[in-house]
C-alpha cells in the first residue's frame, strides 16, 4: 500500500444521529484518543468500509444485555450511508443495528 492510498477522495457526507452501544462507543473513543489520528466518525466510516469490502450482508449484532445505548451524531460518507440504507431495506435491520454490527465486526477482525 502506498501512502497516498491511505487518503479518501472527496465525497459528500451526511450527518446522522444513531444509537450506538455504550461499550462499542467507549472502545471507539479510546481508539480515537490513544491509538489512531482519527475522529470517532472517521473510525466508524472505516468500520463500515471494512464490512462492505467483504461483499456479504452485514451480520445482525444483537445488543448485549445490561448494555446502554447512547444517541450520537456521526458524519458518514454518502456512499457508505447509501450502501447501509440499501442493506436496511433488504434485511429489515435498523440503521443503528447495522452501524453497531459494522463496529463490532471491525473490532473483532482487528482484535481491538
Amino acid at each position: 500500500m502506498k501512502a497516498i492510498d491511505r487518503l479518501y477522495t472527496k465525497d459528500e457526507t451526511i450527518q446522522r444521529s444513531v444509537h450506538i452501544d455504550q461499550d462499542l462507543y467507549s472502545k471507539l473513543q479510546d481508539l480515537s484518543q490513544n491509538v489512531f489520528d482519527a475522529t470517532v466518525s472517521k473510525i466508524i466510516n472505516v468500520c463500515i468500509e471494512n464490512t462492505l469490502l467483504k461483499n456479504k450482508p452485514i451480520r445482525f449484532y444483537k445488543k448485549p444485555n445490561n448494555t446502554d445505548s447512547i444517541y450520537r451524531s456521526i458524519i458518514l460518507r454518502k456512499t457508505f450511508y447509501d450502501a447501509l440504507i440499501k442493506q436496511k431495506e433488504q434485511t429489515g435491520i435498523s440503521f443503528s443495528r447495522l452501524i453497531n454490527g459494522c463496529i463490532k465486526e471491525f473490532l473483532d477482525d482487528y482484535k481491538l
